[in-house]
């Protein structure tokens, strides 16, 4: 029996462009095809268990060729997995989804094909340009800049000759040429045009000219790959309906988590907010001590808690097992969050000396000394961070677990990197285990989203 293979579209690059059956089949997938321009957040969709395979494409150098590309999709999915092909943008268009599925179909896979956001259309649209507008243009026409490899030119009398908006992709090496070709063709020379590159995301830039003086704008800013070319009128409405936010071109990265609070709030202030995964939990089968034998519990954190809970309830028992007991953790926002399930917090202790017979409950290894330790759970090692961290501003640890997660899936080379990045730390013995680390500055917190939101715009919106 065969797998099935998803041909997947990621959009155009901010994460929350992707649909939610892509998110779903992402969390499903045993393996995962991924393409050079999808956003790196998107991956921490990903279940733990499955392979991750960068057959990304730089221009004129191909990583993996695509015949090769083609025989694991096929191989993958005789081999009874489910695989995700994700592709930039919409996997037909322009990013050789069809021609992946004619060989699919051949080989008898099961397969589908999922729709992504094209940049040709919401790439503009970040950047105040409608690609349609009944004042300006009432059609549009994605153009690739690529030609086949026989050389064959495009219909440039065709493509001249209409009054609709006109977008290239993958046409910047071809920049000069395009001009020059419309020109020769019939367009006027004062056509508006405008370059996008990286649409939708923190970096991304814009140059508006016309076709007679785009190439030396784009030479004089610096522009390239990747980019979209715009040409026609609907580019002059893009000084009118740009939306600017106070913390756009901000670049910060959070832990994933299932209600992406903090993503969500920096989106929608500006910011590009991206994922870095999180190490998984699984459970020890331990016996429940006697808790008549201490004085005092401490929790190193909120997982612990809960774990213990439920470890309760599978003896038979339940909350009450703790009355005439003092309740310990390690900061503030393990405290709120015992507060929000009901429990107070007797003590927020900061001394790694521990008083008193008490028990310790935690992870895999004990935070505290002096303390006799019950080990509910042990952590699974985090996949690397695929991110060049010198594209980041900031980072942004809720909890001592999200710093320890981030700090174990650096490599050498990114450990250097964080001498440019500004942490902020959600409470103070978050921010001094930051403080031991390369961080350009860390920046203490108050463990709540919305103070630190305003600490992260105190910092940025006025630059």
């Amino acid at each position: 029996m065969n797998g099935r293979v998803s041909l997947l579209g990621a959009g155009p690059g901010n994460p929350e462009l992707l649909t939610l059956i892509g998110k779903r089949r992402l969390n499903e997938a045993d393996v995962v095809l991924y393409d050079r321009l999808i956003d790196p957040s998107l991956l921490a969709f990903t279940n733990e268990k499955a392979t991750l395979i960068d057959v990304g494409k730089m221009p004129l150098h191909h990583k993996v060729k695509q015949s090769k590309i083609n025989e694991m999709l096929v191989s993958y999915a005789r081999s009874e997995k489910k695989v995700v092909r994700l592709k930039a943008g919409d996997p037909y268009v322009f990013g050789r989804g069809g021609e992946e599925a004619q060989i699919l179909k051949k080989e008898g896979i099961d397969f589908e094909i999922i729709p992504g956001i094209t940049s040709a259309i919401a790439g503009l649209a970040a950047a105040g340009i409608p690609i349609t507008h009944r004042d300006f243009a009432s059609s549009f026409h994605v153009i690739t800049g690529h030609h086949k490899k026989d050389g064959q030119q495009l219909d440039w009398n065709n493509i001249a000759s209409q009054e609709g908006t006109l977008v290239f992709l993958m046409g910047m090496a071809q920049l000069s040429n395009i001009c020059q070709q419309l020109i020769k063709y019939g367009k006027d020379k004062k056509t508006p045009v405008a370059i996008i590159q990286w649409a939708t995301q923190w970096r991304q830039k814009m140059v508006i000219g016309d076709l007679s003086n785009i190439v030396e704008l784009v030479n004089k800013k610096g522009l390239s790959s990747p980019a979209l070319i715009v040409v026609g009128n609907v580019v002059r409405l893009s000084e009118q309906l740009n939306v600017t936010r106070p913390l756009k071109k901000v670049h910060v990265l959070v832990p994933y988590s299932q209600r992406q609070r903090l993503f969500n709030m920096l989106g929608d202030l500006g910011a590009t907010a991206d994922f870095y995964q999180r190490t998984t939990v699984k459970s020890i089968p331990v016996k429940l001590p006697n808790l008549d034998s201490y004085s005092a519990i401490l929790f190193d954190d909120f997982i612990a808690y809960k774990k213990f809970v439920q470890l309760l309830l599978d003896c038979g028992q339940d909350l009450r097992a703790l009355v005439g007991k003092k309740i310990l953790v390690g900061n503030d926002s393990i405290a709120k969050q015992l507060h929000n399930q009901g429990l107070l917090v007797d003590e927020v202790i900061t001394d790694k000396k521990s008083t008193g017979h008490l028990l310790e409950i935690g992870g895999q290894y004990p935070m505290y000394e002096d303390t006799e330790f019950l080990s509910l759970y042990h952590r699974q090692q985090v996949k690397s961070l695929l991110f060049d961290l010198t594209e980041f501003n900031a980072v942004i640890f809720p909890s001592t677990v999200s710093l320890m997660d981030f700090k174990s899936a650096l490599n050498h080379k990114q450990v250097g990197q964080l001498k440019n990045i500004i942490a902020f730390a959600m409470g103070k013995s978050i921010g001094d285990i930051a403080k031991r680390m390369n961080f350009k500055k860390v920046i203490n917190c108050r463990p709540n989203i919305n103070a630190t939101i305003e600490q992260v715009k105190e910092e940025f919106a006025g630059d």
